[in-house]
């Protein structure tokens, strides 16, 4: 009975240990800190920024949803697995951004990889989030999904 008891709360620890590490890693007494508290700043304004991008996503789903199928038609439902996919990747992947910073660095990586991966992740999250927020605007104001955003209120 004690073995399971020692099984949970080494679980627990590990969860904790995990939980922790995070911080830990963006706040160290290290020169390093200063960028990667800059970048957690940022990471974390772009979740809060697109944050309302899962209520406008649920709100469309429900209105689709509501709606009949033969009413929207099969150019609709395109546009629509268009626009919620894309509405979408800015949230998490700002979000994701956060956690990836630490384990590239945790990881059994040499620096120059370290380095490499991390440059290339501040270059490719922005493009993907703008990509993917442009496409999301350019399919919501496409003539198929206009009306019935503006019908439903349903703006980014």
């Amino acid at each position: 009975m004690s073995e399971g008891k020692d099984e949970s709360s080494f679980a627990k620890a590990m969860d904790d240990e995990k939980k922790e590490s995070i911080w830990k890693f963006y706040f160290q007494a290290r020169w390093q800190t200063a960028l990667s508290v800059h970048f957690l700043v940022a990471a974390t304004y772009l979740v809060l920024f697109y944050i309302g991008n899962i209520w406008v996503a649920l709100k469309f789903v429900f209105f689709s949803i509501m709606t009949s199928a033969r009413l929207l038609g099969l150019e609709f439902a395109l546009w629509a697995v268009i626009f919620e996919l894309t509405v979408m990747v800015p949230v998490f992947t700002s979000w994701y951004a956060i956690f990836l910073l630490p384990k590239i660095w945790r990881g059994k990586y040499k620096k120059p990889q370290k380095i490499f991966l991390t440059v290339l992740m501040l270059m490719l999250i922005p493009i993907i989030i703008t990509i993917t927020d442009g496409i999301a605007r350019f399919a919501l104001e496409t003539e198929v999904l206009r009306e019935f955003a503006v019908f439903h209120n349903i703006e980014l």
